[in-house]
């Protein structure tokens, strides 16, 4: 009973009920102090008229303590109780032997209780009313203006019942400020779970949010292209650029291109969603040919704009192997993307393919200036400045960071190399007996460096 009333197997969830917890123990520990003080004043032979004065105490206590429990008026009981146990002390005091007693060890659990359960101004206000009450009725003791009664009828019986009384304020003060520390520390467990709980989440939040920002970036830059490039179309159109022989020639790459940016969206999306519910990504057989082919035919009519030509070329023996295809789609696109807007308008872009026993590396080649060998370093870095290609596209500056971020999470290995005549060279490189080479999760590309 006395475990369900305390609660004591949960742990507090707030302050209020933690101090509602100590309010009780208080209670019951300061009921049974009455009950035991009522037994050695009868067996010491204390004054009959303090014995029931003593059971008044314990009735009116007795009651106020099912006003707090019964009525939850905590703090109406907690002060009338206070004022109570006040009074008492000072009845005790006449009746008691004054000073001689074993009063003022009742005034130092008064002022405990009150610093545990009162800020101010009511601490300061109980604490002020026991030390100047009893300093107040000791002096005129001591002058003689007020008489106790004498009850001690030897100097063992004062002996005990100041022995008795030393014990129990002790044992009292010790158990209550226990409980107290027992209650706090539990309360403190909890606040740092809740804590760390809210950071959880505020990271969950967090890498949910940025989720989102990473596949608004891709979405809007794999767009981009294809849409400026019908634009453009359009625009040949209406100006009469264009003849039936031009059309009949643009309108089925257009179709194709449509076709192939709507997979890789496709894919994509289905990718992040995935991502965005920390699913693990799979891998699944892919022709590598056909790959290459693949991403050779949607990269194509963007070229065809600039009047580029991507060339596919295979080194080896095409191959069947289980990779994380969407992620490869991704990151070659991005690597295609960047080479079309950094090559000028003419000139041929190579995705080569070199299949070996254990790996196999993707090259994708554009002519052009060579990048800065101060900026080399931190190509694959969050958000390098971004440059402006050979007909001033303008880019995000993530791209090639986030591709890194998907080739380190998978394993894979994205670099740059330089060759000479002015050739940029990025690679991916896929060991295929690496046990390393473990799909995980992680967030969605834009290109552009």
């Amino acid at each position: 009973m006395l475990r369900k009333l305390l609660n004591m197997q949960d742990k507090p969830v707030s302050l209020e009920e933690l101090q509602y917890r100590i309010a009780v123990i208080f209670v019951l520990l300061t009921f049974s102090a009455i009950v035991i003080f009522g037994f050695t004043d009868y067996f010491l032979g204390l004054n009959p008229i303090l014995l029931k004065v003593r059971v008044v105490y314990a009735l009116v206590f007795l009651g106020l303590f099912v006003l707090m429990i019964k009525f939850q008026r905590v703090f109406l009981a907690m002060n009338l109780m206070l004022g109570l146990v006040l009074a008492f002390s000072f009845v005790n005091y006449f009746f008691n032997d004054g000073f001689q007693g074993p009063t003022i060890f009742s005034l130092f659990v008064f002022v405990v209780a009150v610093s545990i359960f009162f800020k101010k101004p009511l601490n300061i206000f109980w604490w002020a009313a026991s030390v100047l009450g009893y300093l107040l009725i000791f002096f005129l003791e001591i002058e003689g203006v007020v008489e106790v009664s004498k009850n001690y009828e030897s100097s063992q019986s004062l002996y005990w019942d100041n022995t008795i009384s030393i014990f129990l304020c002790t044992f009292f003060i010790l158990i209550g400020i226990h409980f107290l520390i027992i209650n706090y520390q539990k309360q403190q467990d909890r606040l740092m779970r809740l804590q760390q709980e809210n950071e959880k989440n505020l990271a969950d939040l967090t890498s949910l949010n940025h989720k989102k920002n990473e596949l608004i970036a891709i979405l809007t830059h794999d767009l981009k292209a294809p849409i400026s490039t019908l634009g453009a179309t359009l625009d040949l159109v209406d100006d009469g650029v264009l003849d039936e022989n031009d059309l009949n020639l643009i309108l089925p790459k257009l179709k194709s291109q449509s076709f192939q940016l709507s997979q890789v969206l496709s894919n994509t999306l289905a990718w992040v969603s995935a991502e965005m519910e920390n699913t693990v990504s799979e891998k699944q057989p892919i022709d590598l040919v056909q790959l290459g082919e693949l991403m050779k035919e949607t990269m194509e009519v963007q070229a065809q704009n600039k009047k580029q030509q991507i060339n596919f070329k295979l080194i080896g023996k095409n191959k069947t192997v289980p990779l994380e295809s969407n992620e490869v789609k991704i990151i070659l696109k991005n690597l295609l993307d960047n080479a079309i807007k950094f090559t000028k308008p003419e000139e041929i872009i190579e995705l080569i393919l070199k299949v070996e026993k254990q790996k196999i590396r993707w090259e994708v080649k554009n002519p052009g200036e060579l990048i800065d060998e101060r900026f080399r370093a931190f190509l694959f870095d969050f958000k390098v400045k971004s440059s402006l290609g050979t007909q001033k596209e303008k880019g995000a500056g993530i791209g090639l960071s986030l591709c890194k971020k998907i080739a380190d999470t998978l394993a894979m290995r994205l670099g740059y190399e330089a060759e000479e005549e002015k050739v940029n060279v990025f690679f991916l490189e896929i060991d295929l007996d690496s046990n390393q080479h473990h799909p995980q999760t992680l967030g969605a590309v834009s290109s552009d460096h």
